[in-house]
This record gives C-alpha cells, sequence and structure tokens, in this order.
C-alpha cells in the first residue's frame, strides 16, 4: 500500500498539534470578544472638551521678580463676545519660585483644570464668566513686585477682550498678603479685592483701601498665620471709614447683595489656615464679584 506523508507518524503528531493550537486561538479569541474587548469599531469614552484654555507665559517683567504668569481664558471669549471681566489670583507660599506653570498644581487654579463640566451655577460661574490671570514670581512678596503685576494686566489687556471696568484681585495666605499690599498701592485699578488668610505687612496707606469693596476671609483657629493680622485690618478700616463690615461665620450665609464690605471668619475650626476652598467654591462670592465696575478715567 502506497503511503501518504500524513501517514507518517510523526507528521501525524505535527498535524495533530497545529489542529489543537489554531483550535485554541479560536477559541481564545472568541472568549476575549466576549469579556469584552474593544473591537475596531468601538471607542472609548472620551472626556468632554474643556470649557477654557489655559496657557502659560514665561517672561521677565521689568523692576519685578514676575518672571510669567498662567491665564485660564473660557472658550466664549472671543473677539466678538461681550468683554469678559477679570480675576487676578495670587497663589500662596506653593507657587512662589520654581516653573511658571506650576501655579496650575494647587487650590482654585487646579480647580479650574480639573472640572470639564458646567453642571451647576457655581460652575458656569466659575468656569465661563471671568479670564483668570495667575502671575507668577521667583521670590519674594507680591506687593514687593507690583510694577511686574501691572505690565501683566496691561498684557492681557492688550491681547484679549477683558473688561477693564471689572478687574478683580483675590488671593490666598501670601497671595492674601500681596492682594492687601498691591490694592493699597494700585487701588484704581480694581472693581474690588478678596484677600484670603493674608497679613497686611504690604499696607502702605490703609486709607487708599476705603473706596474698594473687600470681603476678606480668615479662620480663628490658623496657626499659620494669625488671625489678629486680618481682625486688626478689619477693625482699622471700620474706624477709618465709620463704616461696618457685615460679619459672617460662613461665605454661603453672607448677605453679598446687601454688603460691599464682608468679614468671613469661619465656624469650623478644622478648617484652620484653608478659609479659600469655602470662599473659591461659593457661588454668592463670584456674584458678589460682579456686582462692581470701576469708572475708567481717560
Amino acid at each position: 500500500m502506497k503511503k501518504t506523508i500524513s501517514d507518517s507518524p510523526v507528521v501525524s503528531k505535527a498535524l495533530s498539534h497545529i489542529l489543537v493550537n489554531s483550535v485554541l486561538i479560536l477559541f481564545l479569541s472568541i472568549g476575549l470578544l466576549g469579556c469584552g474587548a474593544p473591537t475596531q469599531t468601538e471607542k472609548q469614552e472620551e472626556k468632554p472638551a474643556h470649557p477654557g484654555t489655559f496657557l502659560t507665559v514665561e517672561k521677565q517683567f521689568p523692576e519685578s521678580q514676575v518672571d510669567g504668569y498662567n491665564l485660564y481664558i473660557p472658550r466664549t471669549c472671543t473677539v466678538e463676545s461681550e468683554p469678559f471681566p477679570l480675576i487676578v489670583f495670587l497663589q500662596g507660599g506653593f507657587g512662589i519660585g520654581g516653573k511658571v506653570e506650576a501655579i496650575f498644581n494647587w487650590e482654585l487654579p487646579k480647580e479650574l483644570k480639573e472640572k470639564h463640566v458646567l453642571e451647576s451655577e457655581l460652575d458656569t460661574l466659575k468656569l465661563n464668566t471671568f479670564v483668570y490671570v495667575m502671575p507668577h514670581i521667583t521670590s519674594g512678596e507680591y506687593y514687593h513686585g507690583t510694577a511686574g503685576i501691572q505690565q501683566v494686566i496691561d498684557e492681557v489687556l492688550e491681547q484679549y477682550n477683558i473688561d477693564a471696568s471689572r478687574i478683580y484681585l483675590t488671593g490666598l495666605s501670601r497671595g492674601g498678603y500681596g492682594t492687601w499690599g498691591i490694592a493699597s498701592k494700585m487701588p484704581e485699578r480694581f472693581a474690588a479685592i478678596a484677600p484670603i488668610a493674608g497679613n497686611t505687612l504690604g499696607v502702605t496707606d490703609f486709607e487708599a483701601l476705603l473706596d474698594l469693596p473687600i470681603w476678606t476671609a480668615h479662620n480663628p483657629e490658623d496657626e499659620r498665620v494669625d488671625y489678629s493680622r486680618t481682625e486688626n485690618a478689619v477693625r482699622k478700616l471700620e474706624r477709618l471709614s465709620e463704616g461696618k463690615f457685615h460679619r459672617t461665620s460662613t461665605v454661603a450665609e453672607a448677605d453679598y447683595v446687601q454688603h460691599d464690605h464682608i468679614f468671613t471668619s469661619g465656624a469650623n475650626p478644622s478648617f484652620e489656615h484653608d478659609a479659600w476652598t469655602e470662599m473659591y467654591n461659593e457661588a454668592n462670592f463670584f456674584k458678589w464679584l460682579l456686582k462692581y465696575k470701576k469708572e475708567i478715567k481717560n
């Protein structure tokens, strides 16, 4: 009898192995697909586009330690849109020195970057109502670099569709120091200010602050910057103006409609130094800012 190749015991065994392996591969492929492995036609769910754009500018500004700034610009802010108000934000000590873009790693700038969806009134106010500029300094205090801060604001006004009558200044911790100090040196620039957990060491003239709407916040349990610093500043301004700050324990309970001067001293002792998370996460704070416009003198 004539034997074929397949009659060989060695070849038959090899063919059997090939057949078994092919069947296993087929079953494994079917099994993987059945467990939800993506096919070529399936697409993974994508995050919604962020409602704004983030930019970092590295540039040494003369006569100051300002070496750049970061920007957040809502996509709805265009040359055809209505001019947008501008928030000048001063970061705390973690944002001093190092890389300019590192400011996005903390607090309000980080919150702006992490939120993608406009789900609430707060989201719309925070992410789709203001342009933010966040100056960066190499060392020292923000109020030592007033010339640089002025130049940053001028540059942003020149390049983007900003309402020059609605520029607001706020900052936390060392940025709170900066907010008090810078506002006292250039009060004509800002429509309202919000220094948080800061000190007034940089204030050269308290009378320069009298015409500015101020919402300040500081927790009594603060162990980094003594609460008395803000308390004393508020008392001094009250004496000079013969008026009173509206005092509240929380941001939410403040009557922001009726008052231009508000002092929030946190009721929760666990907040300690952090008086800003509550402030920047209450819609009423941003509504309070929008109440104010500065008369622009030509």
